[in-house]
């Protein structure tokens, strides 16, 4: 039986904010831990359920356009809920509107945004935490109108993207043949290309997504969406024996194609050798030449964890760092070296199946930045 409820409506983020009364949530299961808390405005309370697809609905009444939603994840300045948020105009056939993961960063709420869909029923599908495997737990989650929503509109606004080329696993229409579209600066400042290179709903990172049947370029097996470091107009070129070079790359990987569960994420190139970044499941490595194992960095990489990521190249060496922890030191004397952020997926439709563009990988990535001395 539906219980009657009353609106509170108050301004937040510039839209207005749709809060049912306790006895309209309901939830899947909980653990002692009641759905009601969600609605109380203490973020100390909270709803918790074990298991994946665990849920919680919020009955709006009636049809109501909803823009937004803010989560705030119950201790999310230490985990990461993995979850949707889904619309429904009867409770019975759902539509997710958005999907992702929180960024273990804040236990405040954080707005979603989504464009505005009519709906009664709002429900969070929860899949689990970085933290406590299957357990979902959520402060507070307020509905929001049309409108407002986080402050940014494209990659450019999330990262400083000024000394770098973008490569998508899309083709160039102005290309002759088959060639991956480039975007340059000035252009990649105000570029976006949905959803292989878009912001996190929370504008906190930029979201980098690439399909095992992406584009390549002719002498490369793999697409990649993944920046390329530049020298204003042209490709950055630099020695490992003059000078210190240092790329730190704020990151998480998120998803991994199928079969072959390999994504790259974060490299040093000098157009012949490599050196990576690499998850092989959950096994990160970095890598050393053709080396793909030649240090594991952990056996239990769950997705989700942000990690940061550096190189520094100098002296004829490339020390790799793990948050801020050395990993391995490579003697490697080369010319020509250049630095590359993003997601370069390590699958294709040879031996990763579905063959479409539901099989990917992506990487989120917070922040990046390069320096030179």
């Amino acid at each position: 039986m539906f219980i009657p409820l009353i609106l509170s409506v108050a301004l937040m983020s510039g839209a207005a904010v749709i809060t049912p009364l306790p006895g309209s949530v309901t939830a899947s299961s909980h653990d002692g831990n009641v759905p009601a808390n969600t609605v109380d405005d203490n973020l100390s309370t909270r709803w918790s359920a074990a298991g994946d697809n665990q849920w919680i609905a919020y009955d709006l009444g009636s049809l109501q356009t909803v823009g937004h939603v803010s989560v705030a994840v119950y201790q999310g300045n230490s985990r990461r809920n993995r979850f949707d948020l889904q619309v429904s105009a009867d409770g019975g056939t759902w539509t997710t509107v958005w999907s992702g993961q929180s960024n273990g960063t804040t236990s405040a709420p954080v707005d979603y945004d989504f464009a505005d869909v009519q709906a009664r029923h709002v429900r969070y599908l929860g899949h689990g935490s970085t933290a406590k495997g299957n357990w979902n737990s959520v402060s507070e989650i307020d509905i929001h109108g049309p409108g407002g929503g986080p402050a940014c509109s494209k990659p450019g606004d999330v990262l400083d993207l000024a000394d770098w080329k973008l490569q998508t696993p899309v083709d160039d229409p102005a290309q002759s043949g088959t060639q991956p579209l480039e975007v340059r600066q000035p252009a990649l400042d105000t570029y976006e290309l949905s959803p292989w290179y878009v912001t996190t709903p929370d504008c906190n990172g930029v979201r980098f997504r690439n399909p095992v049947n992406g584009t390549t370029t002719p002498n490369t097996t793999y697409a990649r969406t993944e920046l390329r470091e530049m020298n204003g107009s042209e490709h950055a070129s630099w020695s490992s024996t003059s000078g210190a070079h240092t790329m730190i790359i704020d990151q998480a990987i998120t998803h991994l194609p199928n079969t072959k569960q390999h994504v790259v994420a974060g490299q040093i190139h000098n157009g012949n050798d490599q050196s990576v970044f690499r998850l092989e499941g959950t096994n990160l490595y970095v890598t050393r030449d053709n080396d793909t194992h030649h240090k594991l960095i952990t056996s239990n990489y769950t997705l989700g964890t942000r990690f940061q990521a550096k190189f520094v190249v100098s002296e004829g060496s490339i020390k790799a760092y793990y948050n801020n922890v050395l990993q391995t030191t490579i003697p490697l004397d080369f010319e020509g070296g250049y630095f590359k952020a993003g997601v370069y997926t390590q699958a294709n439709c040879d031996n990763s199946a579905p063959c479409s563009s539901d099989n990917y990988g992506e990487v989120v990535v917070y922040n990046v930045s390069v320096s030179h001395s």
